[in-house]
């Protein structure tokens, strides 16, 4: 047992470097400590087989984003820049385009190329086809396959005037007209001649028209001829003006396979779609140059080493791309040039880090990502297509291959959820790096600390915190961490502090920030968030709240709670009280009963029934029954922290022994009866005070808490200010003998040699309690019994 001083109690960081300002103190260049999620990540990076991913575990505020981010922003600088990658038109199957990597900032010349070489294929093709040469060239083909047809023509002419016909060329086709003495018949001249003339005359029609068919197929044959012929004299002028054209940019892409097969396709294409190319609707003309056009869907030209992404909103399509449409007189239309890159094609080769919460928020974006790993391609797909909800026929976009690593980030809560629900997870995300909650208040980290300080004050104006301000902030990271022995990294919260410690030094038009700016800083975020304790408070100063802060009772205790609002937390009396009576042996809690408390603190009941068996039970059965309450609570009770409270609430209803009410107890026991640690110290302490205070400081007050928890003290000026004057005071306790000497004011008596404890002691009256109890339950029995007997005996 100790009674803490003032000394004992007030904070002092002993490893605190001599400066006399944050100006002083070097800027940090890193991060603080996370040496093991810092090892992990490094591990994963290493390893470059499938699965390796990694899930990075940590508290909000850690840094863990920031940090990790950063870490692989480095690592990634060392790293090769990943391929880019375009999208370009499949002329074999135009619903799957085909997708072609090139090397780093390759993708932007590449489309420039392409883009110059159609322009310039284009405007030479025009000006091949206005030129004179190729024009007589024409002509000339022309001119031949005309008088072969014109030959043709006047065989047909020939023929048809041995056969007593001539022929001519209307719009409908071929007429055929009978002559008679080199003249045509009219249709009443025809009619007069004799049958057998008549006859004649049609059977010439008939050799007639089928020498006019053969005519006509040759006819089309040498049309056809000729229209071979000028494509191949159109083909092969092309050739030659266009393929110089080709040639220079093939010979920029002789390395890369892929593109010069596209190129090779893309002049088979012009070369066959010559006439669309020099249509006079310019429509057709650029959609057929659109063909040629390059989708650059990855660009990494202006990375240095591999790509670093992180993705906010990790939708389906943020994450694997999509293909868009666009509406073209009422109809919607898509092509290659529409498709659009997602998350994982920018992050191809290097990083990709999610929130793993934003991520499983996002319908079947978690599937998405897994396909991806699994497969270790990405395929453009639009979830509409996914789905099967959408009628419209889209792109089927060739598959990239994917390469990057993924970060997720989130709470250790997701990270065991994911592990036990999806099997995927566990060979997908194969590294774990975890975020440290807290910092060893060693000399180094310490410095670390200083240097981050010193970073994030310089940011703003005053840039600079005195040496007391500094250990000020230091206070409150351990009182975040809950100990005089580490330091907070829930980073995000000193940085806040900081922050509006300079603002208010500003608006006092102070040059530097000192301690009274940081205090300051401190009330006003506790102000913002602690409305609910003002209610408390109001509670307790009109005694609604019906707690005690003098005198003694007989099993009356009180007892501590935290109430934790995520924001804020705080501590507030309660007041325990036990009751015994003769019944069933054993411990009834009532906030149990009533469905009002968890399980680990109806653990703690049980344990505290272990305890008053090996105690006080060794020779004596326990025959009484007890029960147990937390009053005015109304929510669910938790933890075992309330353990030792409500063993020295028991201790004192069963010897009588009226216990002090103005101090609060806190502590957690074993079986044994030794106190064990708990959490929350500093805002029991300080809700026992505040109550105190509120119904007035009478210098008996304090609180009883387990010895081990003397470092996790952390107390504001207050109540430090209200134990130096000895209005308040704080007591450690190793067991619950010494808790009872205090709250008591005598022994709880050890046992002797012949099994008894000291007369008078408190041990001693309960055993006697206890035989009591057990002599009046064997007389109940006893006369139970008798009764059964007479009972019995009429009856017969």
């Amino acid at each position: 047992m100790k009674h803490l001083k003032y000394d004992d109690l007030v904070y002092r960081c002993e490893v605190l470097p001599n400066f006399q300002n944050t100006s002083e103190i070097q800027a940090l260049s890193g991060f603080i400590g996370q040496d093991r999620a810092k090892k992990a990540v490094e591990r994963a990076i290493k390893l470059k087989e499938k699965g390796f991913n990694i899930f990075v575990v940590g508290l909000s505020g850690t840094g863990r984003r920031t940090f990790t981010t950063s870490f692989l922003r480095e690592k990634a600088r060392q790293m090769c820049t990943p391929n880019d990658w375009v999208y370009v038109y499949n002329f074999s199957h135009p619903s799957e385009p085909i997708a072609i990597p090139l090397e780093a900032g390759g993708a932007r010349r590449f489309k420039s190329d392409m883009s110059r070489l159609a322009d310039e294929s284009m405007e030479a093709l025009e000006k091949l086809f206005e030129a004179e040469e190729y024009a007589a060239k024409k002509a000339e083909l022309e001119d031949r396959y005309s008088k072969i047809k014109s030959q043709l023509w006047e065989e047909l002419k020939e023929k048809a005037k041995q056969l007593g016909f001539s022929v001519q060329l209307t719009p409908t086709g071929v007429v055929t007209i009978p002559l008679r003495d080199g003249k045509p018949l009219t249709p009443e001249a025809f009619e007069s001649l004799s049958d057998e003339i008549k006859e004649m005359f049609n059977e010439n029609s008939r050799k007639l028209k089928h020498i006019i068919e053969g005519t006509l197929y040759k006819s089309r044959k040498v049309e056809r001829e000729y229209k071979e012929k000028l494509g191949e004299l159109d083909k092969y002028a092309a050739l030659f003006t266009v393929g110089a054209i080709f040639d220079e940019v093939k010979s920029k892409y002789e390395g890369n396979l892929n593109v010069v097969r596209y190129l090779d396709q893309v002049k088979s294409d012009m070369l066959n779609n010559l006439t669309n190319l020099r249509s006079e609707n310019e429509e057709t003309r650029l959609a057929y140059k659109r063909r040629y056009s390059v989708n650059v869907v990855v660009d990494n030209s202006e990375l240095t080493g591999a790509p670093v992404v992180y993705e906010r909103n990790p939708t389906y399509s943020n994450l694997v791309g999509k293909v868009e449409y666009q509406s073209r007189a009422g109809m919607l239309f898509t092509d290659f040039t529409l498709i659009r890159a997602g998350a994982l094609h920018k992050a191809n080769g290097g990083f990709l880090i999610l929130d793993a919460e934003h991520l499983l928020r996002n319908p079947y974006s978690w599937e998405c990502l897994k396909r991806a790993l699994l497969s270790e391609e990405i395929t453009v797909e639009n979830l509409e297509s996914v789905l099967g909800v959408s009628n419209i026929i889209s792109l089927r976009p060739q598959p990239i291959p994917f390469s990057a690593k993924v970060v997720l980030i989130s709470t250790p809560r997701i990270y065991y959820l994911l592990y036990t629900l999806d099997e995927d997870f566990r060979k997908l995300f194969k590294i774990k790096s975890e975020f440290d909650w807290e910092l060893s208040l060693t000399e180094e980290n310490v410095e670390q600390y200083l240097r981050f300080i010193s970073s994030n004050c310089r940011k703003f104006t005053p840039s600079s915190l005195d040496r007391a301000a500094v250990n000020r902030i230091l206070w409150y990271s351990s009182r975040l961490a809950g100990s005089k022995e580490k330091l907070s990294m829930q980073l995000g919260e000193i940085s806040g502090l900081i922050r509006e410690s300079c603002s208010i030094a500003s608006d006092s038009g102070a040059n530097i920030v000192s301690e009274t700016h940081v205090l300051q800083a401190i009330a006003a975020i506790e102000d913002r968030v602690s409305l609910v304790q003002s209610k408390y408070d109001t509670q307790i100063r009109n005694f609604d709240l019906m707690i005690e802060t003098q005198g003694r009772k007989v099993g009356q205790v009180n007892g501590l709670t935290v109430l934790d609002l995520a924001d804020h937390s705080f501590g507030v009396p309660v007041k325990i009280t036990t009751k015994t009576h003769l019944g069933k042996p054993g411990v009834v809690d009532i906030q149990r009963a009533a469905q009002l408390s968890g399980k680990i603190h109806g653990k703690a009941v049980m344990i505290l029934e272990g305890f008053f068996g090996e105690r006080y039970a060794r020779n004596v059965p326990l025959t009484l029954s007890a029960s147990i309450s937390f009053e005015q609570t109304y929510g669910i009770i938790e933890g075992d922290s309330a353990s030792l409270a409500e063993t020295i609430a028991l201790i004192s209803a069963l010897s009588g022994v009226p216990v002090r009410q103005d101090i609060a107890i806190t502590g957690s026991i074993n079986q044994h009866g030794e106190v064990q640690p708990v959490g929350g110290v500093t805002e029991k302490v300080e809700g026992f005070h505040r109550a105190c205070s509120l119904r007035g400081l009478t210098g008996s007050q304090g609180v009883i808490l387990p010895s081990a928890n003397a470092k996790n003290l952390i107390l504001k000026e207050e109540v430090l200010e209200s134990i130096k004057k000895g209005k308040f005071h704080i007591w450690t306790v190793e067991n619950v003998d010494e808790a009872l000497k205090i709250v008591t004011g005598r022994e709880a008596g050890k046992m002797t040699k012949r099994g008894s404890y000291r007369k008078g002691s408190i041990n001693y009256l309960v055993v006697e309690a206890l035989k009591k109890a057990r002599e009046i339950s064997q007389d109940h029995k006893k006369t139970r019994k008798t009764k059964k007997r007479k009972t019995d005996a009429s009856q017969n």
